[in-house]
């Protein structure tokens, strides 16, 4: 195939009548490379590989990238709402308690901080309800 048959191979598929596109090996093959350049530049820049890398680039997204927030995207917030609310108020083990390390984006306004994002205002929704 050229490249341009590349390009245009799924629209032309939809020309077909195919309705749905399902490619996990580009998934698959962006897993592998992010994960072996990133082990790669780790082991010669040390911490400074995830900060440049991965961090930084996450943050200066256009549009964010909703793990950035990692604790309150992966649903922390609920189940430390519902930990307390079992134990009247007051849990020694609950995961966003002072100190997490999600309080890094609390003062950033930009895409990926604490309280952005689809899943976190859903979130926020069901919390105060």
């Amino acid at each position: 195939m050229t490249e341009a048959q590349m390009q245009s191979f799924i629209p032309d598929l939809a020309k077909l009548g195919y309705v749905w596109q399902f490619i996990t090996l580009g998934g698959f093959h962006g897993d592998s490379l992010i994960t072996y350049t990133f082990a790669k530049d780790l082991v010669k820049h040390g911490m400074l590989a995830y900060v440049q890398n991965i961090q930084r680039q996450e943050r200066e997204m256009a549009h964010g990238i909703e793990t950035l927030a990692h604790q309150n995207w992966s649903g922390a917030n609920y189940f430390d709402h519902f930990l307390k609310t079992v134990q009247g108020g007051f849990s020694a083990t609950a995961a966003m308690d002072k100190g997490v390390t999600e309080d890094q984006f609390k003062d950033s306004q930009g895409p990926g901080s604490a309280g952005a994002g689809r899943g976190s205002d859903a979130l926020q929704t069901m919390l105060a309800n």
